[in-house]
């Protein structure tokens, strides 16, 4: 077996925000790991068999379902053959930090499992881009506008989940906010538009948001008109995130009633990414995009 050049990083450099964000360092930490395997010549069974690992333990490290301990990912690095000081300390370096509790944990109690994939890695992806037929993204939705968009929704649910629920959104939008922040490029369905959520008032003020995120420099926003969206077919919300590393793979999520599809299969990312340039390509400019949002606040 031959040995890894000690010489050479183990990982795609500078990692940025994905140094911050725990699943993100686990997924990339799996499929270092499924390389260096492959390399090795190595098929799961036969880690799992050599290292004394339970059934199936090495696949889910690699796909990130399970945390690597310090002990297995040394265990995994010998048997690979990876030596260097620096190579080797870099790795358990990473591990470390995978370990660190997410931020969005905290809010278990109102997190569905279906949207746990999206929440989990959005804040590590280099660009986000996402299309929406019925509201307005939540990334750029006013904490009224989410209340009155969850109280509309399925199921009864009591004052202080929407609450938890208002605060989760407004969590996940103080991401726009950072240094490495990931640039939004969001379409919406012209319909969204006519849809008054939550009144006259809240929806004047969500438009009147809306303008203002689209002076952010790293916010684009377009406004797909009904005859573009029924042309392109999309029938519900798609987001695309897009990493910066060669190490983590773009995924799609796709939206449905109560549940969801969260992919970074390459031909499923494709056929989305290549329908969000279609909507992009036939939907109104940003500066028209910026005309129809004053102009829509001013009949409200």
């Amino acid at each position: 077996m031959a040995a890894a050049d000690p010489n050479v990083s183990l990982f795609a450099r500078p990692l940025g925000a994905v140094e911050k964000n725990p699943t993100a360092l686990k997924l990339i930490l799996g499929g270092k790991l499924r390389e260096l395997r492959t390399a090795a010549g190595l098929d799961p069974a036969d880690v799992d068999s050599r290292l004394g690992f339970s059934r199936s333990k090495t696949s889910r490290i690699e796909l990130g379902r399970h945390g690597c301990k310090r002990g297995d990912a040394l265990a995994f690095l010998s048997l690979y053959g990876v030596d260097g000081e620096d190579r080797v300390a870099e790795f358990l370096r990473l591990v470390e930090q995978s370990h660190r509790a997410d931020w969005w944990r905290s809010f278990n109690d109102v997190l569905s499992d279906f949207f746990t994939p999206l929440v989990a890695l959005e804040g590590a992806a280099e660009r986000i881009r996402t299309y929406e037929p019925f509201y307005v993204p939540g990334l750029l939705q006013t904490s009224a506008y989410t209340r009155a968009v969850i109280n509309a929704g399925p199921g009864r649910q009591l004052p202080h989940e929407v609450t938890r629920r208002v605060e989760l959104r407004q969590e996940r939008q103080r991401q726009l906010d950072q240094t490495d922040a990931p640039r939004l490029w969001a379409v919406i369905d012209e319909s969204v538009l006519l849809r008054t959520v939550g009144g006259r008032e809240v929806m004047r003020a969500q438009l009147e948001h809306l303008l203002a995120m689209t002076e952010r420099p790293r916010v684009t926003l377009q406004i797909a008109p009904l005859d573009v969206s029924a042309a392109v077919g999309v029938g519900t919300g798609v987001t695309y995130l897009r990493f910066a590393l060669s190490d983590l793979k773009d995924a799609v999520y796709i939206e449905h009633l109560t549940d969801s599809t969260f992919s970074q299969k390459p031909l499923v990312v494709e056929e989305y990414r290549n329908m969000l340039d279609r909507l992009g390509a036939c939907a109104l400019t940003p500066a028209q995009t910026r005309e129809a949002l004053r102009r829509r606040a001013s009949e409200l």
